[in-house]
């Protein structure tokens, strides 16, 4: 339920109304129309402003005594208008009678809580909120304890570039430009990260070349005449890179709920970044 990247293979399924952000493939649609996740969603959101909350049914125990009071009261006042009223009476009693009807009619009892409910519910799915029942939607108000998953939830949802760490040799700086340079390439949800990181961080970009994307561990390229690769521990492995003396720092970023990539110039760990 997070809107975060999944890495996706040959035959997984996929769900409609999601955005494929990195290479190309082929889809075979299995459900079409109301059968796809995206319809549920929509009617979820659909039913959920046609519920009733519990508060709709005392307004509408008040109305089904208050609209029979307010006509009464109305007729009343018809009649005692042109009974005692100055002339011409019935023009006063006609006046007088509709006015109560205007003043007293319990129209805002009838709207007020199916409005209010369709513009919470409305505003909820905008906001990646789905609220099942208007029910839900009132208890709600007296909750005073609530659990939540962060990420996604108290978060943005958008990866953003929070470390960046230097092996022996390299700056944080040239550090950055290989990785900023090299993703700028990649349509991967974490390379946008760690390039626009680089340009809050002033970092200038340079060029790649002979850039490739490896599904499932990282990119490669060159970037001025130097040859780089970003990613897991399973492409530095590949590459036969030894990461052991930074694996520690990589660890402590993962369990603060980061995801660190590593970093590697000519075939030598030049560090990680994380976001």
């Amino acid at each position: 339920g997070e809107p975060l990247p999944v890495e996706k293979a040959e035959g997984d399924a996929l769900t409609g109304g999601t955005l494929n952000k990195n290479g190309s493939l082929i889809m075979r649609a299995e459900r079409i129309g109301a059968e796809t996740t995206l319809s549920r969603i929509v009617e979820l959101v659909a039913k959920a402003q046609r519920s009733r909350a519990p508060i709709q049914g005392l307004a509408d125990r008040v109305s089904f005594y208050f609209v029979p009071a307010v006509v009464l009261v109305a007729v009343a006042a018809f009649i005692a208008w042109a009974i005692f009223g100055p002339e011409p009476s019935l023009i006063f009693a006609i006046v007088s009678a509709v006015s109560v009807l205007i003043i007293a009619c319990p129209c805002a009892l009838g709207l007020a809580t199916p409005m209010s409910i369709m513009t919470a519910t409305g505003r909820g799915a905008h906001a990646g909120v789905l609220i099942k029942e208007a029910a839900a939607l009132e208890r709600f108000a007296a909750v005073d304890t609530l659990i939540v998953d962060k990420t996604g939830t108290l978060t943005e949802g958008r990866p953003k570039l929070t470390d960046v760490v230097a092996a022996a040799g390299f700056s944080e700086d040239e550090l950055l430009v290989y990785a900023a340079t090299l993703e700028k390439g990649s349509e991967h949800p974490l390379a946008e990260a760690i390039v626009d990181g680089a340009g809050q961080r002033g970092v200038k970009i340079a060029e790649a070349s002979s850039f490739e994307a490896v599904t499932g561990k990282g990119v490669s390229g060159t970037v001025s005449g130097k040859k780089v690769a970003l990613g897991n521990a399973a492409m530095m492995a590949d590459l036969a890179i030894d990461v052991s003396a930074i694996l520690g720092r990589v660890e402590a970023l993962q369990g603060d709920g980061k995801t660190a990539m590593f970093v590697a110039v000519d075939g030598k760990l030049a560090g990680i970044v994380a976001v």
